[in-house]
């Protein structure tokens, strides 16, 4: 493994983060408050470089929602030119250990996430910086893996695993407008770290404000490339990849769910865009800035048909979860009721594609949820995950393996009820 020393000058960067609601809830888009107006990037230390082994699987077959949509492009990443990972590590395999015969995890426990709820109980929702992971996770590295799609190398956290048997890795998937070192994904480290599983946390082309970002095959396979890494380690349940993603990173985590499956073991995923011709629509009708990220991303206006909508289509998630359905990966889809940046009906939407058609929501039910309403026919039928301390859930559902909670809140998210559902070994 070939290792190098960086030495950056510490650069400001400023925040993009759309409009706040009055009382400063929100993610995805950008602050006037001064209390959120500043994002500090810190000076990278030595980083080691990775190149990481890939094979390529078939891409998944999608079913295309808009008939403007041409069939999602699959990318076949290089073969790697570096020899991989260092001692103790192995090459990424594939199992077929079943959840029958995986051995139970170990009883865990949640210290680390005492009074710390919610985004808001922790940080700003896209601060960010190096030296925060560091206090907060001693022991965390970085490290630079170099892309089997075009070379370029991106930087990732890494946490190894502690303990005397192999544990889970948690992925941890930053927002659309903040890079990996994003402060609000530190407590979900700290609690597996307390737990000695395996944390990291990848780079996938930084904020979604450019073409290789939002969705982009690139993008896409960055976090594979990071989760081949993490598996080929010494220590890592290999079947146990648990995946966790907060507004754009809970986009990215459907991504991985429907055109991956074979790499991930459950995806928890946090008001997420998931049809990025919708949220375009959404995001032009309300004002936000996301607009022009969609359409600097995908070549144009995809209301129209044409090559935009066949590209966003492409980089959306809706485009490929039956795969995710078929191939019974499990997913907690969780949003606030009152969610100002991505529509409330996003999360009814999504749960829709992954249940069964006897469970599925009505048109009518979704438009209410889309109005911030639950239905009054409609209750909490299964397990949430929440507990004291954390919003009121307000709707919840269970269809196989996909699990849909609405709760009292905004954009938000819940670490201990990420953890939780992590914890019942969803598989």
């Amino acid at each position: 493994m070939e290792t190098t020393r960086r030495i950056g000058a510490t650069i400001a960067a400023f925040l993009l983060l759309g409009v706040l609601s009055a009382d400063g809830r929100d993610a995805v888009g950008s602050a006037t408050d001064a209390g959120f107006t500043r994002q500090v990037v810190e000076t990278a230390a030595a980083s080691r470089i990775v190149t990481v082994p890939h094979t390529a699987a078939a891409p998944p077959t999608a079913t295309v929602p808009r008939t403007a949509a041409a069939p999602p492009k699959a990318t076949v990443p290089g073969t790697a030119a570096a020899p991989p990972y260092g001692g103790g590590s192995r090459s990424p395999t594939t199992t077929t250990t079943t959840a029958a015969t995986l051995p139970p995890l170990d009883p865990l426990t949640f210290e680390s996430l005492d009074r710390i709820n919610t985004i808001r109980d922790f940080s700003n929702y896209a601060t960010s910086g190096r030296s925060r992971w560091e206090r907060s996770v001693p022991g965390i590295e970085q490290l630079r893996i170099v892309s089997t799609a075009d070379g370029a190398e991106q930087p990732v956290f890494w946490l190894a695993p502690s303990g005397d048997r192999d544990q889970p890795v948690l992925v941890i998937l930053h927002s659309w407008s903040a890079p990996y070192t994003q402060h609000a994904g530190i407590p979900f480290a700290m609690w597996a770290q307390e737990n000695g599983w395996a944390v990291i946390v990848p780079e996938f082309r930084g904020r979604n404000d450019d073409a290789d970002a939002v969705g982009s095959d690139l993008a896409v396979q960055d976090v594979v490339d990071a989760i081949d890494y993490a598996v080929a380690q010494a220590g890592v349940d290999i079947n146990r990849v648990f995946v966790v993603g907060y507004s754009g990173g809970g986009m990215m985590g459907l991504l991985l769910a429907g055109r991956h499956p074979d790499k991930v073991s459950a995806v928890s995923v946090w008001g997420p865009p998931h049809d990025l011709v919708e949220f375009y629509e959404h995001a032009r009708r309300t004002g936000l800035r996301y607009a022009s990220d969609i359409r600097r991303a995908c070549g144009g206006d995809p209301r129209e048909d044409g090559s935009a909508q066949e590209e966003c289509l492409t980089r959306s998630p809706v485009t490929y979860l039956e795969s995710a359905r078929d191939q019974a990966v499990p997913v907690f889809i969780a949003q606030g009721i009152r969610d100002q940046f991505v529509p409330p009906s996003v999360g009814a939407e999504v749960f829709n594609q992954l249940a069964h058609p006897d469970d599925r929501l009505s048109a009518d039910e979704v438009d209410l949820f889309g109005r911030g309403r639950v239905p009054g026919h409609l209750s909490i039928t299964a397990e949430t995950y929440f507990g004291n301390g954390d919003p009121a859930p307000v709707f919840a559902r269970q269809s196989g393996r996909a699990l849909l909670v609405y709760f009292q809140s905004s954009h938000e998210m819940v670490y201990k009820a990420s953890a939780g559902w992590f914890a019942s070994d969803p598989r």
